[in-house]
């Protein structure tokens, strides 16, 4: 069996939530900010190795990616130059069709 809708909207219209106020609330907060703005750069870096570590991979992995690929075109693009070259110095009349 399902609850009415009526039910439910009317039990979650009555429930409160009071949660217990902690007296040294506020003198905590300002506490945790001040030791956070007296963090040195070294110590934030021992504390984010990891996510600096991962960083850098993905940063290498991507310009090594990017890297191969643009070989790759320059490659083809070489290829693709040297092959019309070598055919019309064979064959002068094929100039015509094929423009290095």
């Amino acid at each position: 069996m399902e609850p009415s809708q009526d039910t439910l909207s009317a039990a979650l219209g009555r429930w409160k939530v009071t949660p217990a106020a902690r007296g040294d609330f506020r003198s905590a907060v300002w506490q945790r900010i001040r030791k956070s703005d007296q963090q040195t750069w070294p110590v934030y870096l021992r504390s984010h190795a990891g996510a600096w570590a991962l960083l850098g991979v993905v940063i290498l992995g991507a310009a090594a990616y990017t890297g191969r690929a643009a070989a790759q075109a320059r490659v083809r693009a070489d290829r693709e130059m040297m092959v019309v070259s070598y055919l019309v110095d064979l064959d002068p009349r094929a100039q015509a069709v094929l423009k290095p």
